[in-house]
């Protein structure tokens, strides 16, 4: 795999998770599912989004909002696995 390959899946997977802690999505349940096969498969997605800058900029943004955004393909898994 290419240097610029690997800093890109890097990338990804570091917005995941800021994702998931900005949305208070619990990693550690997530990860326990289907024996990680569910994290496995939201890493894959987050991997391949087609809007890791609309991302980006909500992460770097100060608003704050309780909502998952409609773009992110993860949305419904993280709202599955919101901690209460």
């Amino acid at each position: 795999m290419r240097w610029w390959m690997t800093r890109r899946v890097e990338r990804q997977a570091t917005r995941m998770h800021e994702m998931m802690d900005r949305f208070n999505v619990d990693g550690a349940a997530l990860a326990r599912a289907r024996q990680g096969e569910l994290y496995a498969q939201a890493r894959a997605r987050c991997v391949a989004c087609e809007f890791s800058s609309k991302c980006l900029d909500l992460l770097d943004s100060q608003a704050v909002s309780k909502d998952i955004p409609t773009f992110c393909a993860n949305r419904q898994l993280f709202e599955q696995y919101r901690k209460s």
